[in-house]
């Protein structure tokens, strides 16, 4: 490996580090919390203890990193500091894989789901961290996740085997992962590296050959003829660059893709769990995952997506719809969140106007800032309102929250950066939705301003275009309290990870639904001979093996049963590729990871719209 790629790795891997610690500080404290009632204390606060003791020394040995230019370059150096880092992330692992030994209790499936649960996220979350240097990835799944196995081991009936077994596959399949997101990123890194050294080479070769102009008007010709050669170099050099960008674009949406798959499967197992868990203490520590789970979602969505907008992936499918609708849509799902806070969340004048926009990603930059506005809002109201100006409408977001100083305005749409926030608590977010309000803002050309009080709140305002006229497109309408039942539909669905198509199973079968599995385009089609009665849907995960994808097995399976069946793509991508495909099926696209609430209401919504055409259609049809 090229030292300077090597370089950068490590820098890479310690800048990881706050998020380690962070995670490392916050998962032990929940833990501690979660048990803290029912364990032995002494043995809780002891490696409570030395989890936070650990943080604390990893905190001065991060900050005692050399920050560029000082960053370590040479052989020795970078082994010394990777060696710190693999011991470190080791001491985790054994911390971890302790409190299987010391916290799980014999009969209590509250502190065993509670652990394996930490673990198994600790796990994953992992990959993001670690994957720059896979020794000390390994050792930290293995220290953390082999105790657990053991403690299953020694259970010795069949439900503790078999969740040893799949502790086994799941720790596997992290490895994997991990290993093909460290190939992707020494590629992107390797590419880069040689990028820089040809554009530096390039730019010495520039010089050389101006200055020998410059001295020589003789030959004049001949350095016309070596400057067009540079040139032709220089555009070798940016095709070069530009291929370097596709490479990023490919790892982010393999690195999408992987990640997404774990914590998708986490989502639907810890839906699943619902029907198994009894007693309050086990539905409370169940209610902290899923929460736990949804703000893992939320964090990997933010950056994901900002990483698909800097590889500029996202392209605006711009129509004309009506707005009003949009934000009531917007107002009611922040409502519940508003008055927990004892906040109001109120919907001032709102123009009865078309505009011509992106409506998920206009969706997306309101959401953003409504959000914003009622985390940081913890007395009085957030307002949500429209009225026309001209030629456009703007949206503004009001709010009586703490405000911005003005040393501040110019930095809320940086990345990480968050106002009153100085502790990085991750339950605030990580300081990315206004950063994805401003690219939204540049791709969809909608000016984006704020106003602000320090500690008398901000009002931040978009600028959209009205439409020519008021008509639109009509969308659809929320399935109503009489949707169709699930009990006897069947549904026919694919994936090619075990681990999510069992998942995926087990909700579905848990809801009602027949579901026919199958990992392939071929094992669906066999499953649906002609004196089978067909599917009702098709759930499809959008890449399966062998270079096949979800929307392929839809038709193929379409063409099977001679039916135009109704189908849903699953997708970790960030490209348009996958909705491309699925709209010339007339196919619905669910973004992994889904929630089973997601889920739920895109089933209800496809059976809906099937009984509602039928109705149409009449007797006859």
């Amino acid at each position: 490996m090229d030292t300077m790629v090597a370089a950068e790795l490590i820098r890479v891997l310690y800048r990881q580090t706050p998020a380690m610690l962070a995670a490392n500080l916050v998962n032990s404290g929940l833990v501690s919390l979660v048990l803290w009632s029912d364990a032995d204390r002494r043995i809780l606060l002891g490696w409570a203890s030395a989890i936070w003791l650990h943080v604390v020394v990893r905190g001065f040995q991060w900050y005692a990193y050399p920050a560029p230019p000082l960053a370590p370059t040479g052989p020795d150096a970078i082994s010394r500091w990777r060696g710190i880092f693999t011991s470190a992330a080791t001491i985790f692992g054994l911390s971890w894989g302790g409190a299987a030994l010391l916290l799980i209790r014999g009969g209590d499936p509250l502190s065993l789901i509670l652990i394996a649960f930490v673990i198994g996220g600790m796990a994953a979350g992992a990959i993001a961290s670690l994957s720059c240097h896979l020794p000390a990835l390994y050792l930290y799944l293995a220290t953390s996740t082999l105790p657990l196995a053991a403690r299953l081991l020694a259970g010795g009936d069949r439900t503790s085997l078999a969740m040893a077994g799949m502790c086994a596959v799941y720790v596997g399949a992290l490895a994997i992962i991990a290993r093909n997101v460290n190939t992707s990123l020494i590629r992107a890194l390797e590419l880069n590296e040689e990028n820089r050294r040809l554009l530096a080479n390039m730019d010495g070769e520039v010089r050389l050959r101006t200055r020998d102009l410059q001295a020589a008007n003789a030959r004049l010709e001949n350095e016309i003829a070596e400057r067009k050669q540079a040139e032709s170099a220089m555009m070798a050099a940016r095709a070069e660059a530009e291929n370097a960008n596709q490479a990023k674009s490919r790892f982010l949406a393999a690195a999408s893709h992987d990640l997404r798959q774990p914590l998708q499967a986490m989502l639907l197992y810890a839906h699943a769990l619902r029907r198994h868990v009894v007693g309050e203490k086990g539905i409370d520590a169940l209610v902290r995952i899923e929460h736990g789970l949804d703000v893992l979602k939320g964090l990997l969505d933010s950056l994901l997506d900002l990483s698909r907008l800097d590889v500029n992936v996202t392209q605006p499918q711009i129509a004309t719809f009506p707005l009003m609708p949009l934000l009531d849509d917007i107002a009611a799902s922040y409502q519940r969140i508003a008055a927990i806070k004892g906040i109001r969340l109120e919907t001032g004048p709102l123009a009865d106007v078309a505009v011509r926009s992106d409506r998920t990603l206009l969706g997306r930059m309101v959401r953003n800032l409504v959000e914003n506005a009622v985390r940081y809002t913890d007395v009085g109201h957030v307002t949500l309102s429209c009225h026309r100006s001209g030629q456009r409408v703007r949206i503004a977001v009001e709010d009586t929250g703490i405000g911005i100083a003005p040393d501040q305005l110019g930095r809320i749409f940086e990345e990480f950066h968050q106002v009153g926030n100085p502790e990085r608590d991750r339950t605030r977010g990580l300081g990315l939705g206004l950063a994805i309000v401003q690219r939204l803002s540049a791709i969809l050309d909608h000016p984006v301003s704020v106003q602000s009080e320090l500690g008398r709140g901000s009002t931040f305002s978009i600028e959209v275009p009205l439409a020519a006229s008021k008509r639109a497109a009509r969308t659809a309408e929320p399935p109503g309290a009489a949707a169709p039942r699930a009990v006897g539909r069947r549904i026919a669905l694919i994936d090619d990870d075990p681990l999510v198509l069992l998942a995926l199973s087990s909700v579905l079968e848990g809801w009602g639904y027949a579901v026919t599995m199958a990992g392939s385009e071929e094992e669906i089609v066999a499953q649906f001979p002609q004196s089978a009665p067909p599917p009702e849907l098709i759930i499809a995960d959008y890449r399966l093996k062998s270079a096949k994808i979800g929307t392929d097995a839809i038709k193929a399976l379409r063409a099977t049963v001679g039916l135009p069946v109704p189908g849903i793509v699953l997708t970790g991508e960030t490209g348009t590729e996958c909705a491309d495909d699925a709209k010339a099926l007339g196919a619905l696209v669910l973004h992994k990871p889904v929630t089973p609430n997601q889920l739920r209401f895109a089933l209800d919504r496809l059976f809906g719209e099937q009984v509602a055409d039928a109705r149409e259609r009449g007797p006859s049809a």
